[in-house]
């Protein structure tokens, strides 16, 4: 893998700006606009996002003059684009002509013109239309020299429960089970008289279709991210045909449960996300998500590509970022591996659903105000460094913690246990346990490689493909599926350390339970049988973890856990923890099985954050682990590296004054050149980029 990996070569640097719709603003403004982008050190802007109507204001009439315009304008004034394929906003004419081209709802109904995102990504006549204005696109822009990045559409967020999409599903199911039989065994139809003797009687779980059922509902939403992934596909296609050597992205969501971002991350060249974090939040959650979108694609750079940078309209409460918050989230997002720094929006519109939404330019349309100032010295720290760090990659961890997003909509479809079983607030506690002692973490997909870990940590791993039926799915939906029981056993027979939790081995693929006993296809490996799980509501009966006294150094002798409760038999595995109370006292709450080079460990309960973050330090510890360097709380350490030099970020995420202790470093803070060694201080929301000291500059 080479040392530095660039977004684009033709843009070798940290990227600054964010989305512009000159679109919406008279000439007076847009000229206005290159005067402010120099001020404000603005290289990259994403443009075009919903500019269909004013590319083509009736079919097959294009008016180009306005664009063409502003790209030259963008090149002369220093500025590069990421030009967008408009088809998240469809104009009202095409909707006019077909109305095919609309989504229908879970309710069976057709949607009308009026929010982005409701088209039907099935219909030959819209995907037609979209091929048709994406190659126009690259026919005139592909060779544009300011074109640094292909935006495509926006924040897909689509279903569809048309009739074109339906028999869509009936052809991916047939492929994927290859006969009705298998897709009876699979879904379990013999249960309330629900098998099937004819493809044609299989129907999504419309909101008429009553009680939801698990095989359907999961198949469902599988394909529903599939033919949302094809008419990625299908966009990015139309533009290769012209334009070869440009990238492509697709602006994801974080933990967005609609879609499994890890097959579009198969497809683009570059990942970028939009980043909106309460203000206020636990800074383990942005550094949780931006670790999960670093992981779709190999830990490479990425593109923060949207963020606010003050409020945030549709949040439930507007509130401003304080001075120097904005800018500690835009470094921790560079420190994670982005090589942007990007908003949405650059100047705030004047009607219309977003414009009270924060923006570089305010209404006030001056460089004077608080925000634009903050964005422009952010800027030019962007630009001071940008040739230090562009392109340097996040160093390697050597904990890693899986995200599942099959397994997550199996677990969140099932009636049991409770209504919420919480996958996505669990896995980002137990990546917060990690994450708060210093140590690099990673959020890795299933299907990655794992070589590089000691230790991986999957909470509620409830579905576990093991092959135990084999599917008839085309070549692309079989690319990456593996048996992920053997995986795992291999991957720890070699010498990792693997950790999960209650509510893991317990379904197929299908979301069959196994047979035999939970949890199914980890018994062997962890080494215990889970005869029966309780769940209570939260704070109704909690328990207690007594730890064995030898078995945590330093740590308290209990700790409280509550919700789920797993009735553990162990089976060679040795027991570190157990209950305090209830009828199930004595029995194991936490336990530890050696297998071969390796071990397993399997938390039986829901326990409080204390308890994990002992846990996971002790595991670090024995794998021989150290943090980067020793914090207080709330302050963020993180690491980038290239040519042989590595870059350590110290993040104060607090209002008030931090310290971090760098202990036998030494190095010169590359924002004010500062020399540095042994405790330094971080002042409130204070970012520290440290570079080590050459040898020829040593006393």
């Amino acid at each position: 893998m080479p040392d530095r990996q660039f977004i684009n070569p033709r843009l070798p640097r940290l990227w600054h700006g964010g989305d512009y719709n000159p679109d919406q603003w008279p000439e007076e403004v847009r000229a206005e606009d290159l005067r402010l982008m120099p001020l404000a050190h603005v290289n990259a802007v994403s443009v075009g996002i919903f500019s269909w109507s004013q590319l083509e204001p009736r079919p097959g009439e294009y008016a180009w003059e306005w664009l063409d315009e502003l790209l030259d304008s963008l090149h002369e004034t220093g500025v590069s684009v990421a030009l967008a394929t408009p088809s998240a906003a469809h104009p009202r004419w095409l909707t006019a002509l077909h109305p095919e081209v609309m989504a229908v709802g879970r309710d069976g109904v057709r949607m009308l013109h009026g929010q982005r995102q409701r088209f039907c990504p099935t219909t030959p006549v819209y995907r037609g239309h979209v091929a048709r204005m994406n190659r126009a696109l690259a026919e005139r822009y592909g060779q544009h020299p300011a074109l640094v990045l292909w935006h495509v559409s926006n924040e897909y967020a689509n279903t569809c429960w048309c009739d074109l999409c339906v028999a869509a599903w009936r052809v991916w199911l047939q492929d994927r089970y290859g006969s009705l039989e298998t897709l009876n065994a699979q879904w379990w139809s013999t249960f309330w008289s629900q098998r099937f003797s004819d493809w044609s009687e299989v129907i999504p779980p419309y909101t008429h279709a009553g009680r939801p059922w698990q095989g359907p509902v999961l198949d469902w939403r599988r394909f529903q991210s599939h033919q949302v992934c094809q008419f990625f596909k299908h966009e990015v296609a139309a533009l290769r045909e012209v334009s070869k050597d440009v990238p492509v992205t697709t602006n994801l969501m974080g933990i967005y449960p609609g879609l499994d971002y890890a097959k579009f991350a198969d497809v683009m060249d570059v990942i970028s996300w939009d980043s909106y974090p309460v203000v206020g939040e636990d800074p383990a959650g942005p550094a949780f998500r931006h670790s999960l979108m670093r992981g779709l694609k190999e830990n490479r750079p990425w593109l923060l590509i949207e963020q606010s940078p003050s409020a945030t309209n549709w949040q439930e409460y507007g509130t401003l970022k304080p001075p120097g918050l904005m800018r500690l989230q835009s470094w921790q997002a560079v420190a994670h591996g982005s090589d942007a720094v990007m908003y949405f929006q650059w100047r705030r519109s004047r009607g219309a659903g977003e414009k009270f939404h924060g923006a570089v330019v305010e209404h006030a349309g001056t460089e004077k105000a608080r925000v634009f100032q903050e964005v422009a010295a952010l800027g030019a720290e962007l630009e001071s460094l940008s040739e230090t760090l562009a392109g340097s990659l996040v160093a390697k961890a050597r904990i890693g913690v899986i995200w599942d997003q099959e397994s997550r909509w199996a677990l969140e479809g099932v009636e049991g246990f409770a209504r919420d079983k919480q996958y996505a607030e669990t896995i980002q506690r137990h990546f917060r346990a990690v994450w708060r002692h210093g140590f690099p973490v990673d959020v890795v997909r299933m299907d990655a490689d794992w070589t590089q870990y000691d230790v991986l940590i999957a909470p509620l791993l409830y579905m576990v493909k093991s092959g135990e039926f084999p599917l008839q799915a085309p070549p692309e939906e079989l690319h990456g599926r593996i048996d992920e029981a053997a995986k795992i056993e291999e991957w720890v027979k070699s010498g990792g350390t693997f950790v999960t939790t209650y509510l893991s081995g317990l379904v197929n693929e299908s979301d069959l339970v196994y047979e035999g006993g939970y949890p199914g296809p980890l018994r062997r490996l962890l080494g215990i049988w889970v005869e029966e799980t309780d769940a209570t509501p939260p704070g109704v009966s909690p328990n207690h973890i007594l730890l064995d006294a030898a078995s945590f150094r330093g740590a308290r002798r209990e700790y409280t856990c509550d919700r789920f409760f797993d009735l553990v038999h162990p089976e060679g595995a040795e027991v570190l923890a157990r209950y305090r109370d209830s009828w199930y006292a004595k029995r194991p709450a936490l336990t530890r099985n050696r297998f071969g080079a390796g071990e397993a460990f399997y938390l039986a309960t829901d326990p409080e954050d204390a308890f994990l973050e002992v846990l996971y330090h002790a595991i670090a510890r024995n794998c021989g682990l150290e943090p980067l360097c020793r914090t207080a709380e709330n302050v963020e350490i993180l690491e980038r590296h290239a040519g042989g030099v590595s870059y350590l970020f110290l993040l104060n995420h607090a209002a008030q004054e931090r310290t971090a202790d760098l202990g036998a470093r030494t190095g010169t803070d590359l924002l004010t050149g500062e020399a540095l060694r042994g405790k330094v201080k971080l002042g409130a929301y204070g970012v520290r980029i440290v570079a080590p000291v050459q040898e020829a500059d040593k006393e």
